[in-house]
């Protein structure tokens, strides 16, 4: 099972759509519920969590073989490193083991 973190993305939905087309199973991890339906339609498992929480991206990561992880980008309004440095380091927790 290939785990996609940020599908909803450019990147990672070309990611997540090519391995679909090429029949791999895929999980996509989004963190809002009403972008299920569309994954689903293409073939996709779906995991809706938040990539602040660690507890709940380590859950969806310990189901598959590899992962494809992209930070997703902050709001301009707020203080883009720190808030992307935070985000990294919940990623990273929840691979630790």
């Amino acid at each position: 099972m290939h785990i996609i973190l940020g599908a909803t993305g450019h990147v990672g939905s070309a990611v997540a759509q090519t391995l679909l087309d090429w029949g791999e199973p895929v999980t996509v991890v989004v963190h809002d519920p009403a972008k299920t339906a569309d994954w689903r339609q293409h073939g996709a498992q779906v995991a809706v969590a938040d990539v602040d929480d660690t507890e709940a991206l380590r859950r969806v990561f310990r189901q598959g073989r590899r992962l494809f992880l992209l930070n997703p980008p902050a709001a301009p309004t707020t203080d883009t490193a720190v808030e992307e440095r935070r985000r990294v380091a919940a990623i990273v927790a929840a691979l630790d083991g």
